[in-house]
């Protein structure tokens, strides 16, 4: 029993079609250095905050230990030049072992004393920047080669045609 040749001719992608392919694989490529940009611009914020801040004591209120790395945070209270209270969080590396009710340095923007930075422990764009880098890593790098490989391709059949 034989059947007959029933191949659909391959319709053209409509130009909204290719627009949101090319969007998402845009998405895709730009989304680790990004996220890499951010990062650095949030570990820039913290590290002029270091400088320019000013310094008081802090006292170490709650320490989530857990074992994903990026949940290991400590939250710190601590006052300001007029009394007022304030609490801000910090990453902690696995080689820290904080303990509840230790006294940390803290430094705080005169002009917004909420945001804050605590010393020795790491800033939140860390995290960011690490992620983007596993963005890059992940989509960007092997998506780039296999666009680049692909035209390549298109253009050596193109010469042979």
């Amino acid at each position: 029993m034989s059947f007959p040749d029933t191949a659909v001719p391959n319709r053209p992608q409509t130009f909204w079609a290719r627009l949101g392919g090319v969007a998402f694989v845009a998405l895709l490529l730009l989304t680790g250095p990004v996220m890499i940009g951010i990062g650095s611009s949030m570990n820039d914020s913290d590290e002029e905050l270091a400088r320019t801040g000013l310094h008081t004591t802090g006292s170490i209120v709650d320490f989530a230990d857990v074992r994903k790395a990026s949940n290991r945070n400590i939250t710190v209270q601590y006052i300001d030049a007029d009394g007022t209270g304030y609490s801000t969080f910090a990453s902690v590396n696995h080689g820290q072992h904080p303990t509840v009710g230790a006294d940390v340095t803290v430094i705080y923007s005169e002009s917004h004393p909420g945001k804050a930075v605590v010393v020795g422990y790491e800033s939140d764009g860390n995290s960011v920047r690490g992620i983007g880098a596993l963005f890059l890593l992940i989509f960007t790098f092997p998506l780039g080669l296999i666009l680049i490989i692909k035209k390549l391709r298109k253009s050596r059949r193109q010469r042979t045609v």
